[in-house]
């Protein structure tokens, strides 16, 4: 307790250096915490637009389907086998899929779609899609409509009420062709897929393409992407011996995949090098805290305090320098991430357009995972420790007289 009491008044008797020291410490944090929450948020928002938007985390095909993509590798639509996949911990539930491409007209205008029949109810649960529909409403369980993407809709002059007419090849060769009214308009957050877009309830879509109760996957739904090692064994187990296949988004994203851990190892080196450039700044402020006190710390051998004694005391100073820098830290780190989580700064110009190129909404989204910031405070406490070294070799090592004489 009397080395608290020690430590505590001695980092106040010179309050100019204690607060460079703990603002040295509180910079290391919110340049960390907000450097790795930009990168780990927009990864988020990435996996989300590109995967809990359109191909979830797991998806179940036939075992032909995903090499091809063709419509006549279809799976039979089992609601026994949904509802045993169901039943696994951490599933929300299963939804049927049928997607495939088809030619859109409107007027003068015709271009390539693709045309994907939904369960509307269920996967609303996942992608929250009605929340998305900018004109019109949100389709039926039923409907004979479609929703058109925004992008799509743009391009061709499509609005709410307007018929649009739909060609393609159905299962099996047949020719495929109908009428479609459009119930609404919906923004897609995947610029890509904004484009192509056409969403139909799963009745509908199986008529069109004359696919009676077939289906081109299954999409299970989970709660988490960090349970998808836990859950893709077991549903991989449920499919073993039949003609499906259970496929990860990592499988079926492999380029996305690719980019994410890319630009996180390239991210990661960048937030070393600031971590070296922090530890320096940090190491800086110690060395010069050293030196000024060096005659204080001859005084206090010289009146019979121990060199073992007074290098504890410096370290528990050095702890409170910590704490003191960590807590401003994280006040005004958890200000900045929590702002720009509920509003994420949104991108524009050339940089916009090369962010859609690949497919990607222009957004720059911050995470708020607690795994951050408990991880950026460890960092800056190891690189203390690392600093504090050199004021406790100096004490344990210095000359009384020299330092007397300083």
């Amino acid at each position: 307790m009397e080395i608290i009491k020690l430590a505590w008044r001695n980092i106040w008797r010179n309050k100019r250096r204690t607060l460079i020291t703990a603002s040295s410490i509180m910079f290391a944090i919110i340049f960390g915490v907000s450097m790795r929450s930009v990168q780990l948020g927009t990864y988020d928002r990435m996996i989300d637009s590109a995967v809990r938007q359109y191909s979830g985390f797991i998806q179940l095909q036939d075992t032909a389907y995903w090499k091809e993509k063709t419509i006549d590798d279809l799976m039979p639509d089992s609601l026994a086998l949904r509802k045993r996949i169901a039943q696994i911990d951490g599933v929300v539930n299963v939804l049927p899929r049928l997607e495939s491409f088809a030619l859109i007209s409107s007027g003068n205008k015709t271009k390539g779609a693709m045309l994907q029949g939904i369960n509307p109810q269920l996967d609303n649960q996942m992608t929250q899609i009605a929340n998305k529909v900018v004109k019109g409403k949100f389709l039926s369980q039923d409907d004979d409509g479609l929703l058109v993407s925004q992008g799509l809709a743009a391009y061709l002059n499509i609005n709410v009420g307007d018929t649009i007419v739909l060609l393609s090849q159905g299962y099996h060769g047949v020719t495929a062709a109908d009428v479609f009214p459009v119930r609404g308009i919906v923004k897609i957050p995947n610029p890509k897929l904004d484009r192509i877009l056409l969403i139909a309830s799963l009745p509908k879509t199986q008529d069109f393409y004359g696919a009676t109760g077939m289906l081109t996957s299954m999409v299970v739904n989970i709660k988490e992407r960090s349970l998808l090692h836990q859950i893709l064994p077991q549903v991989k187990k449920i499919v073993k011996g039949s003609n499906l296949t259970a496929l990860s988004w990592t499988e079926m994203n492999a380029e996305l995949k690719q980019q994410i851990d890319a630009d996180n190892g390239s991210g990661q080196i960048m937030l070393g090098i600031l971590y070296i450039v922090v530890f320096f700044g940090i190491l800086g402020t110690i060395i010069m805290m050293t030196a000024e006190r060096r005659k204080e710390f001859g005084v206090m051998v010289a009146l019979g305090m121990q060199k073992w004694y007074l290098s504890l005391i410096v370290f528990v100073e050095t702890i409170f320098l910590a704490f003191l820098g960590v807590a401003l830290g994280a006040l005004v780190s958890f200000g900045i991430v929590s702002y720009f989580y509920n509003s994420p700064i949104h991108i524009g110009g050339e940089m916009a357009d090369i962010y859609e190129q690949f497919g990607i909404e222009p957004i720059l989204a911050f995470s708020h995972d607690i795994s951050i910031f408990l991880n950026q405070f460890l960092i800056v406490f190891i690189l203390l420790l690392i600093a504090v070294i050199y004021p406790l070799v100096k004490i344990l090592t210095f000359n009384l007289i020299d330092a007397l004489r300083a």
